[in-house]
């Protein structure tokens, strides 16, 4: 090695050590409190777990509408969450901020996005927590939250479950066992995001709407009659249909009905930007829940 090298790498490599240093150090930050904030999310959902079944034992009542009672306690979960969704979205936001100036050059830059990263451990972990808390205050299990959540915003209002994932740019998928992945894969197309959204959807409801009670409805018989052949034409759309989520084209009349005076607490309570992220459950390992 010449002179001129050697000194070079004296001072260049001098920085080019803490600058790694400071890289592995906001990862290791990142790793720890998605360590520690994120037992306190599995603590949460286990309890939930426990006490109101998972994702797929809910069994919708009644026909599966929901009633104005239920819709009403979605509504005081959602109410309790509102803090920490705005949280999350505005960490989404900088996140993006940093990854947009990252991407147009400057290790400044992208030492702010690894920074940003590690603020978004922390509000992710909060808005699931609340949310698990909420849900346990109020007595209702993760299954029927997704349920109501997917029928009032997607079949009712009509958003698409790929908000968010088109958004921002961020894409989310779960593994088995505690493993969130939020990356932003370029090689992703916007129609491959929202059909991965799409199947998602499918795949949480369909099991739901196979499995709701045909009996004890809160109708005149001819409206009984009217929505169960309503519902079972979905199903079997669905069953026919990998990306099909419930009335992706429109809600029919009597399910609007059930949601339609709640509208505006509905409309207000809905982010686009954290949408991907609302309905992340099962963070607990099935052999896990019978556990202490």
């Amino acid at each position: 090695m010449n002179e001129k090298l050697k000194k070079g790498c004296g001072i260049g490599c001098g920085v080019m050590t803490i600058l790694i240093f400071v890289i592995i150090g906001s990862i290791a930050f990142f790793v720890r409190d998605m360590s520690v904030d994120y037992k306190a999310v599995e603590k949460s959902e286990k309890a939930l777990v426990m006490a109101h079944g998972g994702l797929v034992d809910f069994v919708p009542p009644a026909g599966g509408l929901p009633s104005a009672e239920r819709v009403q306690t979605f509504l005081a979960v959602r109410e309790l969450q509102a803090e920490w969704r705005l949280n999350v979205a505005l960490a989404f936001d900088e996140f993006l901020v940093k990854k947009k100036n990252s991407d147009e050059g400057g290790f400044t830059h992208f030492l702010k996005l690894i920074r940003s990263t590690t603020e978004m451990a922390p509000s992710l972990a909060g808005f699931w927590s609340s949310r698990n808390s909420a849900l346990m205050e109020h007595e209702m299990g993760p299954g029927e939250y997704s349920y109501i959540y997917c029928l009032a915003y997607f079949s009712y209002l009509g958003y698409d479950p790929g908000d968010g994932a088109q958004a921002t740019d961020l894409d989310f998928s779960r593994n088995s066992g505690p493993n969130l992945t939020v990356s932003t894969d370029t090689d992703l197309t916007e129609i491959q995001r929202r059909d991965a959204a799409w199947g998602r959807t499918h795949d949480l409801m369909l099991p739901l709407l196979e499995a709701t009670e045909r009996t004890g409805l809160n109708l005149e018989p001819v409206e009984a009659q009217q929505w169960l052949a309503e519902l079972d034409m979905e199903v079997a759309i669905m069953q026919e249909s990998p990306l099909r989520y419930p009335w992706r084209d429109e809600a029919p009349r009597l399910l609007a009905d059930a949601f339609r005076p709640f509208r505006k607490e509905l409309e207000e309570q809905y982010n686009i930007s954290v949408n991907p992220v609302e309905l992340i459950f099962e963070m607990v390992k099935d052999e896990d829940k019978n556990k202490d």
